[in-house]
């Protein structure tokens, strides 16, 4: 499986699922931001201006080019966010962030980071052969390329309205979350990996969704004129 994922380096192939990658995070976050807008009315120039960009990058020639579409992207859609958050948020944070905000979003990721990355090595997968993010020997590479699609769909719907309904999710005096904190947050994303979606006509569990889309990743690795096609989820 390594040498056939290998093998996809460098040629149009990677950049085809490099692009379904970045479509699907940026049509989940799409997605959010009008489901959203539907009770704040105030995202439209947001929402336009990110479709405007998803369209454009279809249009990439490079994986660095297309990385610039989605940079663009996600920063309309975290000012989006902004807009309708109940509580002071400035900017994404990936690491050492100290506001409730992005503590809550990056403890959310890591438990769907796990599970993501377990699916991936389930289906027999190399973790350290991607094609969106930059190989890296020393760290699951793959994992970063397969979580995209889900981000925004499980976790950020999750933890925003936690956030709007004043639950509480609170920082000890190390800046850190507290256990409790740490619980609540793990059990509401537990839940929404268990719950169903509508997904191909079908009603289907959301963790097996991420199971399944790293089963069809390896379809499409090991038969190439099989189309991946990244997960879109109902909002």
């Amino acid at each position: 499986m390594i040498h056939k994922q290998a093998m996809i380096l460098n040629t149009p192939l990677q950049l085809t699922l490099a692009k379904e990658s970045i479509k699907g995070k940026a049509k989940n976050q799409i997605n959010y931001i009008k489901y959203l807008d539907k009770y704040h009315k105030i995202l439209d120039t947001n929402i336009s201006k990110m479709e405007k960009l998803l369209k454009l990058s279809k249009n990439a020639t490079t994986i660095n080019e297309l990385m610039g579409y989605e940079g663009n992207i996600s920063s309309l859609y975290w000012d989006s966010i902004k807009l309708i958050l109940n509580m002071p948020f400035k900017k994404r944070i990936t690491f050492g962030a100290k506001d409730i905000v992005n503590s809550s979003l990056n403890y959310a990721y890591a438990i769907l980071y796990g599970k993501v990355q377990h699916s991936l090595v389930h289906a027999g997968l190399s973790l350290n052969i991607s094609f969106l993010h930059s190989l890296d020997d020393k760290k699951p590479t793959l994992t970063f390329d397969m979580i995209e699609e889900f981000r925004t769909f499980i976790v950020d719907r999750t933890i925003i309205p936690m956030l709007n309904k004043d639950e509480p999710i609170k920082l000890g005096n190390d800046g850190l979350l507290t256990k409790p904190s740490r619980q609540l947050i793990s059990k509401n994303i537990k839940e929404k990996l268990g719950s169903y979606t509508m997904w191909k006509k079908q009603s289907v569990k959301i963790e097996n969704i991420i199971q399944t889309q790293s089963y069809n990743l390896k379809s499409t690795i090991e038969d190439t004129t099989k189309k991946y096609k990244a997960f879109i989820g109902k909002f």
